[in-house]
């Protein structure tokens, strides 16, 4: 009993540490004007739990700001609703402006469209909390995949990322799009190994605000679904009609709490799917037109390996920011708070792509680690990497966040694998010296 406190003990001083490391750096990091336009966004929760107007975020052909509708079928809700909260909650009442990306830094802080620093932190904290949990559901997806040292060094590399501490610290989406991903990951582990109502609900509201924190999650959402379904239907679940019924009751609780908080769909959600899908296509397609996209399958392949495994942070999209931040960049990466690139080299991204390959094997192979969570990850992961590999249509690094916790844990898995003749030898000789 004594041994087990001591290492729950651990556990929880380790995942401290790394949590207060992540919350530590937020003042440092450098501004990105979309900080500004999400918190400019949550004047959406002003109009709705302070003015109790609906219609003001309701979808209308005739919109009172078609800025604010737009921005409201490409964004998410939960960090922009929980920055509205945070603000009244610290007596904030009033937002900056949208960034105008069609003029210059000075232009954008001289005419209020950038926030002030107390209106930043506020913005940023609430992401940032979302992403220092992220470490808890990724210690408990290492532990599941392979024990405590797996559960180590995943939370250790998600911890160190320097992609993730960057845009999670940010007033952006990209915290609570983490955490409610991963969260969506252990919760289909869980519904598959204790089959509950609760577990159904777990699922199903995960999923729910993983897709209301940002529609990028829907890769989540199918790859965890579409592994539940089918390891019911190829027969490794004991009652399959139940499992289909918890699964049809995940995905209901899963769209009911979505399209309640996305009031932008009420009315008619499948037309407004059609547009939120026009909406980021024209996007994508115009900040390819920008700032250009992959020239070939080749190129493509190359930026996936830069972004995902190499992982230097990318600070900016537009080339004049260099000017504008160059200061807070040099004053940020001076901090050891900046994180850490595991990789770093076109060398040690090959031996992580290796370490990656090793933990894919112990996923198919490996008859230690549960079936359920074998089945989930493994579809999971394989899935998120692929996607994320052939469907990024240019080279921001934000577009390859969702990877990140994917290759953390197959890594980690592959470091054990890769040391476990090391491991088993030094067990044979201990045991011989004692004989």
């Amino acid at each position: 009993m004594a041994s087990y406190r001591y290492i729950q003990l651990v556990n929880f001083v380790w995942i401290l540490a790394l949590a207060i490391y992540i919350l530590a750096g937020v003042p440092l990091v450098p501004f990105h004007g979309d900080e500004s336009t999400l918190i400019y966004m949550s004047r959406d929760y002003d109009y709705v739990f302070i003015q109790h107007d609906l219609a003001l975020v309701r979808y209308s052909d005739t919109p009172i700001s078609p800025t604010e509708q737009q921005l409201r079928l490409l964004n998410g809700t939960i960090h922009k609703n929980l920055i509205g909260l945070a603000r009244q909650l610290r007596g904030i009442t009033t937002t900056n402006e949208q960034w105008d990306w069609g003029a210059d830094w000075d232009y954008n802080q001289s005419t209020g469209h950038a926030p002030n620093r107390d209106l930043l932190l506020t913005g940023r904290w609430v992401s940032a909390f979302f992403l220092a949990g992220g470490v808890v559901i990724m210690f408990i997806l290492g532990k599941e995949l392979g024990g405590r040292p797996v559960a180590y060094l995943a939370s250790l590399y998600y911890t160190l990322n320097p992609a993730l501490l960057l845009n999670g610290r940010r007033a952006m989406q990209e915290g609570s799009m983490i955490f409610f991903g991963l969260l969506v990951v252990l919760a289909g582990i869980w519904l598959l190994k204790k089959q509950t109502w609760w577990m159904a609900a777990l699922l199903g509201i995960a999923a729910g605000l993983a897709l209301a924190s940002k529609h990028t999650n829907a890769f989540t959402v199918a790859a965890v679904f579409g592994a539940i379904g089918l390891y019911t239907m190829i027969g490794f679940g004991r009652a399959k009609i139940l499992s289909i019924v918890y699964l049809i009751i995940a995905a209901l609780i899963t769209i009911t709490l979505f399209y309640t908080l996305n009031p932008v769909w009420c009315g008619d959600p499948i037309a407004r799917a059609g547009t939120v899908l026009n909406e980021r296509t024209a996007l994508l397609d115009l900040q390819v037109n920008i700032f250009g996209g992959y020239a070939n399958f080749a190129d493509q392949l190359a930026g996936f390996g830069r972004q995902a495994l190499i992982v230097r942070p990318q600070y900016y999209e537009v080339e004049t920011w260099a000017g504008y931040i160059g200061d807070q960049i040099q004053h940020y990466e001076s901090s050891l708070l900046r994180g850490m690139s595991i990789a770093g080299s076109l060398p040690g991204a090959i031996f992580l792509c290796g370490l990656i390959l090793l933990g894919v094997w112990a996923v198919l192979r490996d008859k230690h680690i549960p079936q359920e969570t074998r089945f989930v990850i493994g579809i999971w992961a394989v899935f998120i990497l692929l996607t994320t590999a052939l469907l990024t249509p240019l080279e921001w690094q934000r577009y390859y966040l969702t990877a990140y916790p994917a290759v953390g844990l197959l890594a980690s898995l592959g470091t054990l694998r890769l040391f476990a003749p090391l491991r088993l030898k030094k067990l044979s000789q201990h045991q011989q010296s004692i004989r």
